[in-house]
């Protein structure tokens, strides 16, 4: 993962200001795979989400003007990612599934078949327990795995309090772990 730079971020913020089409795009690099992750999964559809995507960086560019260097860059980007998908979800009335097959890297376990069949089904088991969480602990699940956000972060996002954030983020794991533990035991 590319290490992000606050201080390169501030001056590539500053010529996209001026207009620099370039700036924007070595701005907008660093968080392109994250940002792309964090949509697919919220929205299950990566043609939809490729959409939400060119809306985020059209809305991005927009609104640079208003950025305030005090908050993360990061957390800026996905607030407003967040909130596309918010108003996505309104005019769409999209269902968010998220995928745990997509969410995970492919792993090194090409030729051994039983760890293919174990790999599949906790998969599987991983995807029922992120298609039964509420929405908004899967949101600060997915804001934490894919955006990268500190919690604090999340809770400017969402404009909750933090220990709500947190509350949502230990049912979450709380879930997870309990789903994972009850499936080892078969």
């Amino acid at each position: 993962m590319d290490r992000i730079d606050d201080n390169i971020d501030e001056e590539l913020i500053q010529r996209c200001r001026n207009g620099d089409g370039v700036a924007f795009e070595q701005l907008i690099r660093p968080y392109r795979t994250r940002l792309m992750s964090y949509l697919v999964r919220y929205c299950n559809d990566r043609s939809s989400a490729e959409d939400l995507f060119q809306d985020v960086l059209l809305r991005v560019w927009r609104y640079l003007p208003k950025y305030n260097h005090r908050k993360r860059f990061a957390a800026w980007l996905f607030g407003i990612a967040h909130n596309i998908l918010i108003d996505a979800k309104r005019r769409r009335k999209v269902r968010e599934i998220i995928t745990y097959a997509e969410a995970v890297p492919e792993q090194a376990v090409q030729h051994d078949p039983a760890a293919e069949v174990i790999a599949s089904e906790m998969h599987e088991v991983v995807q029922h327990v992120l298609d039964t969480l509420p929405e908004n602990q899967r949101r600060v699940f997915l804001l934490r795995q894919h955006g990268e956000l500190s919690f604090r972060e999340i809770a400017d996002v969402l404009q909750q309090p933090l220990n709500t954030v947190l509350g949502h983020m230990h049912y979450a794991v709380k879930k997870m772990k309990k789903a994972l533990d009850d499936h080892e035991e078969l």
